[in-house]
């Protein structure tokens, strides 16, 4: 049985706190978002990485969720801005709906912890990348003093970097940009 939406997820994803510790823009160039790319967000929620990416590219930005009150927030959101090249769409992480190689660039933040299957959920985010492609992969730390039970689920990022290896990426670098968050960047390598 799903469980009902937590709508203080919307304030949390939209914080003037992760908006000054996670700057979208930033975080959007790290990742190369400009020109004609095509860029996959998946877990796009409230649109932070899907509105500014589509600023930046001439190409399509996929926001890909499964919760349909972000996915109406964002439709409301593209509505307003009047963005043409944002595709709202309902989807999970595990079986992308998209053919192999034809995505410029994946953008899969604050998402990975949640799966049930870690390994098959990189597999397809490397799977839609074409070769050139670049994924920039955002989670959580691991926090010693955690209270709560059961603790969340945190992907070590060694773990993450040998998974996104084994899935024929390559790792670029490792960030950390807050105590509680890292970052990396992977590419797909030209056949």
């Amino acid at each position: 049985m799903k469980e009902s939406f937590d709508k203080t997820l919307i304030d949390r994803l939209e914080s003037p706190e992760r908006k000054r510790e996670l700057p979208a823009s930033s975080l959007l160039e790290r990742l190369q978002v400009s020109g004609e790319v095509d860029v996959l967000d998946i877990g796009a929620g409230t649109g932070y990485f899907s509105i500014p990416a589509a600023a930046l590219t001439t190409g399509t930005v996929y926001a890909l969720d499964t919760e349909p009150a972000m996915l109406q927030m964002m439709r409301d959101r593209v509505r307003e801005q009047g963005l043409t090249n944002v595709n709202v769409m309902e989807g999970i992480v595990e079986k992308l709906p998209f053919q192999e190689g034809t995505m410029d660039r994946v953008i899969a933040s604050l998402i990975l912890h949640i799966t049930d299957e870690l390994e098959e959920s990189i597999q397809q985010i490397a799977r839609v990348l074409r070769p050139g492609g670049r994924c920039l992969c955002l989670e959580w730390q691991e926090d010693p003093s955690e209270q709560r039970v059961p603790r969340p689920n945190r992907i070590d990022p060694y773990v993450m970097k040998n998974l996104l290896e084994q899935a024929g990426l390559k790792v670029e670098n490792i960030e950390y940009p807050t105590e509680r968050h890292y970052l990396m960047v992977a590419s797909k390598q030209p056949v």
